[in-house]
């Protein structure tokens, strides 16, 4: 009886299509986009371990493929793979951290982020899902930043999260933004929510994002970052301010200078850092006296798709413990990446 069914079902379709004079299905697909890269770097960071001796590994830090796409209504971006997080006071025991917020289990592979996107009226988009943060100047992936290691400002900032983020287009050149974030965790310190309100855009020839940013039950951020070219030469800047809720006295400030001058297939891009924390707040993760970090990055782009790059970060603090019984500490790195 339904074999029965089915098959006058099937008949009357057809009949219905060959009526019709219709000869093909079209079904519009949205713009589709395929992005990415993989990078190995080999590590030498000096003060590594407790007796104060060096260490050295191989790791594989990105590993990311991108799908995205949309229309005029909307659209997605969705990633998977992995992120090795090191940065200038950590990179040998450097862990996977693109699941931050996803209670997934360091290096192994997974959804990094992935949301959709609507655009209710003109001008307006809202993006829904696990979303990589606004806040500062480097991105989730060390092959998309000058520096192979993150910094100490970017260290005390969010990374990526579940949340909503609504976007307004003002000008061509301003767009503003609010989100909200359903809860995640941060440098060990979990939060019931957060939530954050900025704009970025371009004033003349000057690239700005501003960001206020409430981590619930934690802490607060107020954020910036500056971006100008002039001629072969970009330079950055990336400054925030951060006090905690439980006492608001206990508060730290960074700022974060770059300087890349870029010759044809070789670059040299230069980052400067200041961090302090006052009151015991250890928002940078050390203790009241200042932090300062330099790093130097020569990149040599055998294409616009593969690279290799030496590095050296030094990193000293007032705290003359602050490194396994040291003031000081430094990584060396050698990092190959291929992007697409």
């Amino acid at each position: 009886m339904v074999k029965r069914a089915l098959t006058i079902l099937t008949t009357t379709l057809l009949m219905a299509v060959a009526e019709s004079g219709a000869t093909e299905v079209k079904v519009d697909i949205p713009n589709i986009k395929l992005s990415g890269g993989i990078s190995a770097t080999g590590f030498n960071e000096s003060k590594a371990n407790a007796d104060g001796s060096s260490t050295n590994d191989i790791k594989l830090t990105d590993a990311v493929i991108e799908l995205s796409g949309g229309d005029d209504f909307g659209g997605f971006d969705i990633a998977v793979g992995s992120l090795v997080t090191p940065t200038v006071i950590g990179s040998v025991d450097a862990e996977n951290q693109g699941n931050f917020g996803l209670n997934r289990n360091n290096d192994k592979f997974g959804i990094l982020w992935s949301y959709v996107s609507v655009t209710p009226i003109k001008g307006l988009q809202i993006d829904a899902g696990v979303l990589p943060t606004n806040v500062g100047y480097e991105l989730a992936a060390t092959y998309l930043n000058p520096n192979t290691t993150f910094g100490l400002v970017w260290n005390s900032q969010p990374f990526i999260y579940k949340g909503v983020r609504a976007t307004y287009t003002v000008t061509d050149d301003v767009q503003v933004y609010a989100e909200y974030d359903r809860g995640s965790e941060l440098n060990g310190y979990s939060k019931d929510h957060a939530f954050a309100v900025g704009s970025i855009g371009s004033i003349k020839d000057i690239n700005y994002t501003f960001t206020y940013f409430d981590y619930g039950n934690y802490k607060n951020l107020v954020d910036f970052t500056l971006g100008y070219k002039y001629g072969n030469v970009q330079f950055g800047v990336n400054g925030d301010y951060q006090w905690l809720d439980s006492d608001s006295s206990k508060k730290g400030y960074g700022i974060a200078l770059y300087v890349i001058p870029e010759f044809d297939k070789v670059s040299l891009p230069v980052r400067v850092e200041y961090v302090k924390n006052k009151n015991g707040s250890r928002i940078y993760g050390f203790k009241d006296k200042g932090t300062y970090s330099f790093t130097v990055t020569p990149t040599y782009k055998f294409s616009d798709h593969t690279f290799v790059r030496a590095e050296y970060s030094y990193v000293k603090s007032n705290d003359k413990t602050a490194f396994n019984g040291s003031s000081h500490k430094g990584v060396a790195s050698l990092q190959f990446a291929f992007t697409f």
